[in-house]
């Protein structure tokens, strides 16, 4: 309900502007309050069907929510490094739910957000979800790998992006297919599918009941 209760409150603005293309002179008049709720209770309607099944759980970071995408796009197929030289390639990992995870040593977020990543991807089973975290920085595994065993950081499947092709920061990057970043730490999951469904900024508590309830949606998804 909270998902959806988010949703209408962003339609508002786009139904007062309809509402005025048809004639309609926006006051608090019974007859327009009436015509408002009934459009906004269509397009939450269209905006909650997914297939039939229910909204995730409401998940929050610190400075944000899960924000579902429509219309569903495919996991982009841009293969980038892995931290031991092994390619990360999110086109072999369907069949599994992807947490996509961008992040950068110097970003203070991040730093707050990793060890909750690597405490969950010490408990996850990998043939059910698969985590990955992608670093940015731009000297690669040079400054990722002091990084790690700095922080104590050994579960976790790291990728590297030095370029920002597989997610970036900017749109120059977006347009040729990268997935945007809209803020560091930002976290995209994938479904078995290989479609990316939404992306929530900010950092998370990873580890902790809200996160695996909510993962578990997405794990139990047909």
């Amino acid at each position: 309900m909270k998902v959806a209760y988010e949703r209408v409150r962003h339609m508002i603005p786009a139904v007062v502007g309809l509402l005025r293309l048809q004639g309609a002179k926006p006051s608090f008049a019974p007859s327009y309050r009436f015509t408002a709720v009934a459009a906004l209770l269509v397009l939450a309607t269209i905006a909650n069907a997914r297939g039939g099944t229910p909204d995730p759980p409401v998940f929050r970071s610190r400075s944000s929510q899960f924000i579902l995408l429509r219309p569903i796009d495919p996991a982009p197929s841009t293969k980038i490094q892995g931290i031991g030289g092994a390619p990360v390639d999110l086109t072999q990992l369907r069949g599994r739910v992807v947490l996509l995870n961008f992040w950068a040593s110097w970003c203070s977020p991040c730093v707050y957000e990793m060890p909750s990543l690597d405490r969950l991807a010490a408990t996850a089973d990998p043939s059910r979800l698969a985590i990955v975290a992608v670093a940015i920085d731009r000297d690669g595994a040079a400054t990722v790998t002091p990084f790690l065993r700095e922080h104590g950081l050994t579960h976790l499947a790291i990728g590297l992006d030095p370029s920002q092709r597989l997610g970036s920061l900017s749109t120059d990057h977006v347009s040729a297919g990268a997935l945007p970043l809209w803020g560091l730490p930002i976290t995209y999951i994938i479904d078995k599918h290989g479609d990316v469904v939404g992306y929530i900024t900010g950092a998370a508590e990873w580890d902790s009941q809200k996160a695996r309830a909510f993962l578990d949606y997405f794990i139990n998804e047909n």
